[in-house]
């Protein structure tokens, strides 16, 4: 009797589950695994995390293409876009799509995302400038948006373009990010968040003060310790803002970035345990179901809530294909990290860095930094900071294990926590040399095992492999996957590029 193929099926095609696809794209093509992936989105996979770059005109939506649906086609892999399901039945294992029809599976895969929180709002109607008293819009005007899709981006690059006014609401990395990025193109933004300090959860004050003064001297206007409570329209169209500082901000467009929620309400309506996302044991198969599996954002795995980080979501990829694997019968691979060093999941205890991507600003952070120095009962708190120069670095330790850092214009020392975070390690005894190297160079010098890109894990050497039979960023990144995460490391690997380049050059001298 023939062995039937099994079917995975995937909920989503955003990065995370491209990776996933490229984990089993071997299985695939081998005939021994069969793969269809659904995306509600009309665009296959791209890398969400650089839409911000795309509204400001720096590059165009082509240049984030994670995924080439007809090479995945003639793979093996069936790719429908534009479709969403509605509907699963565990017990049959079937899931229904709107479009009508319904997919059987034998593993099912939830890469489902995310969803912007869009706050409410009181709407101000005007027509020819002045109050609408019969016109009452069933929703809130044209122009607010929250920047988590592609039709988003292109929007806002559009009002850029004409140089007109923007508000951006919340002061996380997403908001300051946007801010920044509208900023540095010279159109008018003004970032508006309830903190006294932008990225008060992620940092402590003094480097939030630090930022606030950074956001300005960049061309960002703030309102701190504020609100949007209205939204006026003028026939139908955002024309302007009040805040809760009484205060009226012409807007454009108004950028929401006030916090998503895990798109785990389909997962939830058929019976699956959901808690801030899908709750799954450590290799992300869900607590209630052992054929269902989720992944990235809409997933919390192990009680650990999503923070919204590629490099999470890429490490669940590689767990899931290793479970499908054991589950299905198919032959075992070893997960290596980049270094060719097994992985050893359950062994990963560092600390997710969150790194800011702006081309004004080098700002990295981990772990818990709002801590007082002068507690006796606090772990070390080490703090240099020069407000005029623009540099703050914090740095929270208990004996030989980091706690957290906060570096803020300082990206020799924020290269090097960064490096030392994914172990939980501090790289010196000696807080001071961090500021010595700082001041004697302005990047880490990566030994050739050292992790270049943080979001795929890849080192300096295979960086340094793939640069010399490369000519573009994009194409190192598809022979070692580097840079195609959230892309703060496409400055080193140009000038790797250059450096190749120069070599022809130097040899014929």
């Amino acid at each position: 009797m023939t062995r039937s193929v099994p079917h995975v099926l995937m909920l989503g095609f955003g990065p995370v589950a491209a990776r996933l696809i490229d984990e089993l794209l071997e299985e695939v093509s081998g005939g021994a695994l069969r793969l269809t992936v659904i995306g509600s989105e009309a665009e296959p996979a791209y890398q969400r995390i650089r839409i911000g770059d795309v509204s400001v005109g720096r590059i165009q939506p082509s240049d984030l293409a994670l995924s080439d649906p007809a090479s995945l086609r003639e793979a093996g892999v069936e790719v429908r876009t534009g479709v969403t399901a509605t509907a699963i039945d565990r017990e049959t294992r079937q899931v229904t799509l709107d479009d009508g029809g319904t997919i059987h599976y034998d593993r099912l895969v939830l890469a489902t995302g995310a969803e912007p929180m869009t706050p409410n709002f009181e709407v101000e109607s005007r027509r020819g400038g002045a109050i609408d008293a019969e016109v009452r819009p069933s929703g809130l005007p044209d122009g607010i948006l929250a920047m988590r899709e592609m039709g988003d981006a292109l929007r806002l690059a559009e009002v850029v373009l004409r140089g007109e006014p923007v508000i951006v609401l919340g002061g996380g990395v997403l908001g300051v990010e946007a801010a920044l990025a509208i900023a540095e193109v010279g159109a008018p933004v003004t970032l508006v968040h309830r903190g006294n300090v932008p990225m008060n959860r992620q940092i402590d004050t003094d480097a939030g003060m630090l930022l606030r003064r950074e956001l300005i001297r960049a061309g960002v206007q703030v309102r701190a310790a504020a609100d949007i409570t209205t939204v006026i329209s003028e026939s139908g169209s955002l024309c302007a803002v009040r805040t809760s500082l009484d205060e009226k901000l012409p807007a454009a467009l108004l950028v929401t970035c006030t916090g998503v929620r895990a798109r785990d309400q389909l997962a939830a309506a058929s019976g699956l345990a959901t808690r801030w996302g899908v709750m799954t044991d450590e290799v992300c198969r869900s607590v209630s179901d052992p054929r269902i599996f989720a992944v990235g954002d809409c997933a919390t795995v192990a009680g650990k809530v999503s923070a919204g980080l590629i490099a999470p979501g890429w490490e669940h990829a590689g767990t899931v294909a290793q479970a499908l694997r054991e589950d299905l019968g198919l032959e075992q691979t070893l997960e290596r990290d980049a270094s060719g060093a097994p992985v050893d999941l359950a062994a990963a205890t560092g600390l997710d860095v969150i790194l800011l991507k702006s081309h004004t600003l080098n700002i990295a952070c981990a772990g818990t930094t709002d801590v007082d120095p002068w507690n006796p009962d606090s772990p070390t708190v080490s703090t240099w900071s020069d407000p005029k120069g623009g540099q703050y670095l914090r740095i929270v330790s208990d004996e030989d294990r980091l706690l957290g850092f906060v570096s803020v214009g300082m990206p020799r020392s924020a290269a090097e926590l960064a490096m030392h975070a994914g172990r939980g390690t501090i790289p010196v005894t000696d807080r001071t040399a961090l500021l010595a190297a700082e001041h004697a160079t302005r990047e880490a010098q990566l030994g050739p095992q050292d992790v270049l890109c943080r979001c795929a894990g890849t080192t300096l050497a295979q960086v340094q492999d793939a640069a010399a039979c490369s000519s573009t960023v994009a194409e190192v990144g598809t022979a070692c996957k580097a840079g195609t995460g959230c892309g703060t490391c496409h400055v080193r690997i140009e000038k790797l590029l250059r450096a190749e380049e120069q070599l022809p050059a130097a040899a014929n001298a």
